[in-house]
């Protein structure tokens, strides 16, 4: 029954002051200077308050949403909406959307999966990680030289996602990928992000755009 769940995941997974001193000491004494006349002074203006730093809002981005509009997160500004242009076929079984950022060489794909008849699904920390492996084993044919980064558990709002990155080789070029999935609504939820293992900066940053702006209700 894993296995059913990451091949269609699988498959969604295919298609970040100087301070100056004058020393005033001297060897001969000096002649004292005439009393200055009394000139008229004004108060010093007040000193003025130190600016707040404030982090730069970042550019609007594009919004994604699943299961109807219960889970909903934010890509950075550059990604654009390639689902139907993909040739996916979405149906009752699963549902995938796939966005891409063609300057960044990055792409994010979301996916909805049901659990097969029979199959009890839960947010346990053993079945998010099995549900997790699975996928990554089910890529282990398509993918070369898996090798995990970071593995983790997050939790969202009241909603736990588990996240696990890697590095591999796609085609002969060498990508970061970070996935986090979930079980909402009897639904496996997979988000996967993909970016040129060149960049790795990049890659994090767009993995925290989606976890800063992650909502499920």
């Amino acid at each position: 029954m894993l296995k059913t769940i990451a091949r269609l995941a699988g498959l969604a997974v295919l298609l970040a002051g100087l301070v100056a001193c004058d020393n005033q000491d001297t060897k001969k004494p000096e002649a004292p200077k005439p009393q200055p006349k009394p000139v008229a002074t004004q108060p010093a203006p007040p000193a003025p308050v130190p600016a707040v730093e404030t982090k730069p809002t970042p550019p609007p981005g594009l919004s994604v949403s699943l299961q109807k509009g219960k889970i909903t997160f934010e890509l950075p500004a550059g990604f654009s909406d390639q689902t139907k242009l993909s040739g996916i076929v979405n149906d009752d079984k699963s549902i995938i959307q796939m966005f891409l950022n063609g300057k960044a060489r990055q792409r994010t794909v979301a996916s909805e999966v049901n659990a097969p008849a029979g199959m009890k699904l839960n947010t346990s920390d053993t079945m998010l990680k099995d549900l997790t492996q699975s996928i990554i084993t089910e890529l282990g044919d398509r993918y070369q030289n898996i090798k995990k980064t970071k593995e983790e558990n997050i939790t969202i709002g009241k909603q736990k996602f588990h996240r696990l990155d890697t590095e591999q080789t796609v085609n002969g070029q060498k990508v970061v990928s970070t996935i986090m999935l979930t079980v909402f609504n009897k639904r496996v939820v997979t988000l996967q992000m993909l970016s040129p293992a060149k960049t790795p900066e990049v890659h994090q940053a767009l993995v925290q755009r989606i976890i800063d702006t992650l909502a499920v209700k």
